[in-house]
């Protein structure tokens, strides 16, 4: 999990009040997706019109929240979306990581981890609890917000110098949320000690609203169709049969669910329920049989149908 940082005096910033308070929740949806999918600040034409109006867009646009493609902001860091697309004003370093940046973070907790398991059964500890309870549960090294050893003068959107800037407030915040906990009732931690349990998929498991919103979303940004009810209850299905073949264990399922879906490609289905339209000319195999018992029976009774 990414984090969008946000400074605690955002709300008196001269571009948040240029903006108002509707662009504002447009920006801060959109920034949001941009720290979960690792975009580096970039935002996809089709989730800024999926979650706000071209009037909001607009406002964003004009208070320098937001670049379009061909903007003229000095910021060296403010990138060329491409058409279409848009960008966060002033969305990487000092304020928030960049996806390579997450990903070398990953790697390295990973690798921490895989190394604490290794000694730890070496020690003939099979319970899986690190010395540590408190430490890193989500698989980041460290990870927060905003490095506290950078010297942030503003948060994502409005920091540093583009179009429209003037004299006023500037942001001087190092938010520090509250760690999130683990998904779901399977693999929660009990009592706040330990790492979560890792277990075999419920029979009857099925993801959350959240976890189809993420997918759904993911599907937008790669131009791919939406899901309908019936076809993600066909991918649980899928997905819940192949992890149990594959005696898959994990301490939770919903972001295992989420790349599935977000790559499965259903056939479409083609009538209405999903019952398959046979094109004209074809016969289904009742079709072909009964078709066979009628010519048998005008055969009997001397080429005259019954």
């Amino acid at each position: 999990m990414a984090w969008l940082a946000v400074s605690d005096n955002a709300h008196s910033h001269p571009k948040m009040i240029a903006a108002g308070n509707a662009a504002l929740g447009l920006w801060l949806r959109c920034g949001a997706y941009a720290a979960q999918h690792l975009t580096d600040g970039i935002v996809p034409g089709a989730i800024a019109k999926m979650y706000g109006s071209k009037p909001q867009i607009a406002r964003l646009l004009a208070a320098g929240l937001w670049h379009e493609h061909g903007h003229k902001c000095p910021h060296p860091k403010c990138v060329q979306p491409q058409p279409g697309d848009f960008y966060i004003h002033d969305y990487l370093a000092p304020y928030n990581p960049s996806r390579a940046e997450v990903e070398q973070k990953r790697d390295r907790a990973a690798e921490k981890k895989r190394k604490q398991r290794a000694a730890q059964d070496a020690q003939g500890n099979r319970g899986g609890y690190d010395d540590d309870p408190h430490r890193n549960r989500e698989g980041f090294d460290e990870e927060s917000p905003a490095n506290p050893s950078r010297n942030s003068d503003g948060a994502a959107g409005h920091g540093g110098t583009s179009p429209g800037d003037g004299s006023g407030t500037r942001a001087r915040g190092n938010p520090s949320p509250p760690r999130p906990s683990h998904e779901g009732g399977a693999g929660r931690e009990s009592g706040g000690r330990g790492r979560a349990a890792l277990s075999p998929i419920p029979a009857d498991w099925q993801p959350s609203d959240d976890d189809v919103q993420a997918a759904q979303l993911a599907r937008a940004d790669a131009g791919r169709e939406q899901l309908t009810a019936q076809q993600i209850a066909t991918v649980t299905r899928k997905f819940v049969r192949r992890m149990t073949d594959d005696q898959v264990t994990a301490a939770a399922w919903g972001g295992r669910w989420q790349q599935w879906a977000e790559n499965e490609r259903p056939e479409p289905a083609a009538g209405p329920g999903g019952v398959v339209v046979h094109l004209p000319g074809a016969m289904t195999k009742g079709q072909q049989q009964r078709a066979g018992l009628d010519r048998l029976r005008e055969r009997m009774n001397g080429g005259h149908s019954a």
